[in-house]
């Protein structure tokens, strides 16, 4: 249903009216209700005025004057309410009452009309629910009704009040007549079912008029199909299609829907033209326009190529550049080193120039130095030829010995055989050849003696030979080398006399180098300077660089927009083309 409202304007402008006519009929008809329910409401307090108006009349208001002066629950109080209950029975009411005004003009109960021994019944001075409005007009002597009273105590009821005034006419106090509410709503509803006929005529004439102004709309809102009809084609590009149905179901009212239909019309004969020639002239400024931008996104491509090509270029430079900053820092700092050990060389230039002049004194006095041991071996030389010659002899004297000790060895073994035989006649000569035994015992042992250091000399002897044989020959290795080391101390002194020029060439040139690293110390500052001005330089340069690639980066991100925002407008243009086709002009 909510879809059916939002669709259709006639389903809204129907609902809308049949809503009004409804509410309108409603309307009426609860206002019938209501004024029916008033006016019975009002016909009911009137009877009830009257009928309370014709009672008070024949009353006798002294005996209630009488009463009000000692309120109490006398004879002449049950006489009174005797008389109420009789006249409440004959008009059929619901409560018949006395009221009382106080200073406050508070309306208070005096004499309910209720039988006696109804326990329902009111007592004296029982505060009522009169209302104010009607207790003020019964208090300067006019009648009064109050509308349906809803009290939970003694139920529903319609109340008319008129004033009891005495022979004075003041007011003494007030007569109220109560009628039950099912009374009032059986009137009413009786009035009510009286005039239903009416009403069910009425809201027969409202559907019929419903009815017929959904009739009359459906017809005077139809022409709109047709307008819709048109503007459905139009949406679509069918612009020729769009003036054909309106062509085909002309519309000849001159109000708004033929005025609407009439400017539709002549709308769509001026967009028809309008867009044949704009349809024309976009067809040809898209045919260009695609060139254009084939041949843009084609320019565009080959200017994305180069700036990619030129940021590659751009970044070797920046890297060269941060590469040559590094370098030119490095060269700065290994200058400061060079400088500095330019400084320490010409302090040990100088330093090797002093030891070097040190050194040649020490090499001359080495020269003569060498010549003394030259002279010293020599004689040494000469020596050792001499102890050869010695040790020859000693060797030719041992061979002497050897002969002497073989004499010697040969008399001990003589004396050991006279001995012997010495011992062996003394054997024989007995007693008279002990003295002799004594003494050739003794000779032998002499000859033993003799014969045993014989041996040891000759083992001595031997052992000196072998010793002297070996100094004979070490005497002639050393006579050998002591004649190699003449010659090679010959040697050496030449050389030292040229080790004592070379000396004398290199502290000359040390004293030219040290004077050269004076001058290259005082070079190499200047070129400390360079190098760090070069630095500087080259700092500079690889922050321009850097700056460069930052910019030759975002030239590059801007061309790829631009590159992408071709492709798209020609990918548009395509789709222009595509729409263009659509609208049938």
């Amino acid at each position: 249903m909510v879809a059916l409202l939002r669709k259709h304007l006639i389903v809204r402008i129907l609902c809308a009216m049949t809503v009004v006519m409804i509410l309108i009929a409603g309307g009426y008809i609860a206002t019938q209700v209501a004024q029916t329910k008033s006016a019975v409401e009002e016909a009911i307090n009137s009877y009830n005025i009257r009928i309370a108006e014709s009672y008070a009349a024949t009353l006798q208001t002294d005996r209630y004057v009488e009463f009000l002066k000692q309120p109490q629950e006398t004879e002449l109080y049950w006489t009174l309410r005797e008389e109420l209950d009789q006249f409440r029975s004959q008009i059929g009411a619901r409560y018949v009452y006395f009221v009382r005004f106080d200073e406050q003009r508070q309306p208070l109960i005096m004499i309910d009309g209720l039988p006696k021994d109804d326990a329902s019944a009111s007592p004296i001075n029982e505060v009522t629910d009169m209302p104010a409005a009607a207790a003020d007009k019964v208090y300067t002597g006019k009648n009064a009704s109050s509308p349906l009273i809803e009290n939970p105590l003694y139920g529903s009821y319609l109340s008319a009040y008129v004033p009891l005034k005495a022979a004075g006419g003041e007011v003494v106090g007030a007569l109220g007549i109560d009628t039950d509410a099912a009374v009032f709503q059986q009137l009413a509803a009786d009035v009510i079912w009286e005039s239903m006929p009416l009403y069910i005529l009425m809201l027969v004439v409202t559907i019929l008029l419903i009815g017929a102004i959904v009739w009359f709309v459906r017809r005077s809102m139809q022409p709109l199909q047709t307008v819709t009809a048109s503007a459905e084609k139009m949406a679509i590009g069918d612009l020729a299609g769009a003036n054909m149905i309106l062509r085909a179901n002309p519309v000849r009212s001159i109000d708004e829907i033929g005025t609407v239909y009439q400017a539709m019309l002549t709308m769509s004969e001026h967009l028809n033209e309008r867009v044949r020639a704009v349809v024309q002239n976009v067809e040809n400024t898209s045919d260009q326009l695609v060139a254009s931008s084939q041949s843009f996104a084609s320019h565009t491509d080959q200017m994305l190529q180069m700036g990619e090509t030129m940021n590659g270029s751009v970044q070797h430079i920046y890297e060269g550049a941060h590469t040559q900053k590094k370098s030119a820092d490095d060269s700065a700092l290994a200058m400061e080193e060079i400088a500095l050990g330019i400084v320490k060389i010409a302090e040990s230039s100088s330093t090797v120039s002093d030891a070097a002049v040190q050194s040649l004194e020490i090499a001359q006095s080495g020269e003569a130095g060498m010549k003394q041991l030259n002279a010293q071996i020599r004689s040494i030389s000469m020596s050792a030829a001499q102890t050869l010659d010695i040790a020859r002899q000693l060797k030719g004297y041992t061979g002497e010995i050897e002969h002497v000790i073989g004499s010697v060895r040969e008399f001990a073994d003589q004396t050991k055989l006279l001995a012997l035989n010495a011992s062996i006649e003394a054997a024989r000569a007995g007693e008279h050849g002990l003295g002799f035994m004594v003494v050739a015992k003794e000779v032998r042992k002499l000859a033993d003696a003799s014969a045993s250091s014989v041996q040891q000399i000759s083992t001595l002897l031997g052992n000196i030979e072998v010793e002297s044989g070996k100094i004979s020959d070490e005497m002639e290795k050393a006579s050998t080398e002591i004649e190699e080391g003449v010659a090679l101390s010959g040697q050496a002194a030449d050389s030292f006399l040229h080790a004592v020029e070379s000396f004398r060439l290199v502290s000359e040139q040390i004293m030219e180098v040290s004077a050269a690293t004076e001058q290259l110390t005082a070079g190499s500052e200047e070129v400390a300077a360079t190098v760090v001005a070069i630095a500087d330089i080259a700092s500079g340069i690889s922050e321009q660089s850097e700056q460069i690639q930052q910019l030759t980066s975002d030239q590059l991100d801007m061309m790829k927009q631009i590159y992408e925002a071709s492709v798209v407008v020609s990918a548009n243009t395509k789709d222009m083309r595509q729409a263009i086709k659509q609208v049938n002009v």
